[in-house]
């Protein structure tokens, strides 16, 4: 079997593929065949993949949370045996990124299946929604495309969730679509993230501000956290509003660099979201944040985002 290296963000995933794996081995000897280090002990686990699995064809080694970045000659030493390992054994790495400029991995690439595993960006609803379809059908649950656009809000990205709701559901529906209403009932949305309350902010929707507020604090989420977030994502958009703003026609590369956006096709979203709003509220917005901050952090209670969050919803309320 080829070496596998699951690297990515959704832990979720990585952890389904591994479970895949486990399930092709002999279940009367898998406490012999499948073994898991840490990155410290890849020596053990090269020594332990060169070993013939015991009475079954197949050996599975998982080498967890690598950080290829550290590695140095040694482990480059310890992966020459790579396209010697016997075809029983499995051989899994899995970390959180990987730099392909570095000998060590292009080592690792010439003898390795990379899989790249990455979770949704919370703000791609579009890919979350397909997400939902693609899941749903595969177990036959029918979802109005209301239904799937909620969910999409409900739940985000959070793929470990979604698999849970989607059954739920599917054992309520046998096989019936269901509506919105028998949806909502099910899967109520109380888990909004600070995004989504900061979206709020933007439309100018106190209600929901109020809200997703609310929802935050009674899980007990730190304020001041919260806070982090809303900085962050007016900060973005002010930037944005300002790069577009200007006379000078730039790529979106280079807006994205000037905005200290990690991922240029974000953008598109970002034009979207700013289109309706002006540098002004924005601005007053980030003014009205940064106190608050000041407030928190000298010991105020989290009773004073919620009038403070309001009245920044209702800069962005249209003039009537």
């Amino acid at each position: 079997m080829p070496t596998l290296l699951l690297i990515g963000d959704d832990s979720y995933h990585i952890h389904q593929e591994i479970r895949q794996l486990k399930r092709q081995l002999n279940p009367t000897w898998l406490a012999f065949n499948h073994h898991r280090y840490g990155a410290e002990n890849l020596s053990d686990a090269i020594a332990t993949a060169r070993t013939p699995p015991l009475a079954d064809n197949q050996r599975l080694v998982i080498v967890e949370d690598c950080s290829f970045n550290q590695f140095g000659d040694r482990q480059l030493n310890l992966l020459q045996v790579l396209p010697q390992l016997p075809l029983s054994t499995t051989l899994v790495f899995t970390g959180k990124s990987i730099d392909k400029r570095l000998k060590l991995t292009k080592h690792l690439l010439k003898y390795s299946i990379l899989q790249s595993l990455e979770l949704i960006p919370p703000w791609r609803t579009d890919l979350i929604e397909t997400e939902i379809m693609t899941r749903a059908k595969s177990i036959h649950l029918r979802l109005s495309a209301d239904c799937i656009e909620y969910l999409a809000q409900a739940i985000g990205n959070n793929l470990a969730r979604m698999d849970a709701e989607l059954e739920k559901l599917n054992l309520y529906a046998n096989g019936q679509p269901l509506s919105l209403a028998a949806v909502k009932s099910l899967v109520p949305n109380t888990t909004y993230s600070s995004l989504q309350l900061a979206e709020a902010i933007r439309q100018g929707n106190t209600a929901q501000t109020v809200q997703r507020l609310h929802a935050l604090l009674s899980r007990a989420e730190v304020p001041l956290v919260i806070l982090s977030t809303l900085l962050t994502q007016f900060r973005t958009w002010l930037w944005v509003k300002c790069a577009l703003s200007d006379k000078t026609r730039r790529k979106d590369s280079e807006i994205a660099q000037l905005c200290a956006i990690g991922n240029p096709k974000r953008l598109y979203y970002l034009r979207q979201e700013v289109a309706k709003t002006s540098i002004s509220s924005l601005t007053q917005s980030l003014t009205q944040l940064f106190e608050l901050e000041v407030t928190l952090k000298q010991g105020g209670n989290s009773d004073v985002m919620l009038p403070t969050l309001a009245g920044i919803a209702h800069l962005f309320q249209p003039i009537k």
